[in-house]
């Protein structure tokens, strides 16, 4: 065990990696499951869940409720409590992967639902604390067609979102252009981002969304890959080596 007296600069970067927390962020409009899914991974690896609509200011939720969508404005100060929230919510899993080393069990993580519709948003997230490699970060990106999320929508009962929020939504959202192909078309390196997998749920029971992200995670936490980190910005030449579902 190190002494309280060891320079940091004797800690490896390696070593000093597999102490940063790892942020899983639940992402996509509303009605795409984003609750249900981070729920069964908190559950399933024993992890700290921070629900991120809960963190909203009474202003925005006051908003929506009234039909408004948010405008940026609203967003800023909430995604910025999310970023702060996660990391200091994050704690070791009680039920990790059995594939991980001692080193990585260790490692704190924290399950957090947040719409992040918009790249700018998911920006916002990736750059919002202090200190640069503050957390180890990566979106799960949920989507499904405008059919499928209002036909989910209208089965939902006080729910504050309306009709109208949720097209607004699918508006807004810009889903992350990952290294897979999207209809033939290579996007280019500054077009991708490394740190999202997207889950298309239109024909997928919520059983099987759960499954895949649950896979997912299990995944990025035995992964040796770590390429972006909250506040660091920086990116390996690797992408995420799980893509698009």
């Amino acid at each position: 065990m190190a002494s309280h007296d060891e320079d940091e600069s004797d800690i490896s970067p390696a070593a000093a990696s597999h102490q940063l927390p790892r942020i899983f962020i639940i992402a996509g409009p509303s009605a795409t499951g984003k609750s249900t899914v981070a729920s069964a991974i908190a559950e399933t690896f024993r992890l700290p869940m921070v629900e991120g609509d809960d963190l909203h200011p009474q202003n925005n939720i006051d908003k929506m409720s009234q039909g408004h969508p948010l405008t940026d404005d609203d967003r800023w100060g909430w995604l910025k409590t999310v970023a702060s929230v996660s990391v200091n919510s994050s704690k070791p899993p009680t039920s990790p992967p059995h594939e991980l080393g001692s080193e990585q069990r260790g490692r704190p993580a924290c399950i957090t639902p947040c719409s992040a519709l918009k790249r700018k948003y998911r920006d916002l997230l990736r750059s919002q604390l202090p200190e640069p490699e503050t957390a180890i970060l990566h979106f799960l990106f949920l989507t499904a067609s405008e059919k499928e999320l209002l036909r989910r929508i209208e089965e939902r009962n006080k729910h504050f979102m309306k009709n109208n929020m949720v097209r607004s939504q699918i508006v807004t959202a810009e889903v992350p252009r990952t290294l897979e192909l999207d209809g033939g078309e290579e996007w280019s390196d500054g077009d991708v981002e490394n740190d999202c997998t997207v889950i298309r749920t239109d024909n997928l029971s919520p059983d099987e969304v759960v499954e895949k992200a649950v896979e997912v995670v299990k995944q990025l936490m035995i992964s040796e890959v770590e390429n972006v980190y909250f506040g660091g910005g920086g990116e390996s030449d690797e992408g995420s080596d799980v893509g698009g579902i």
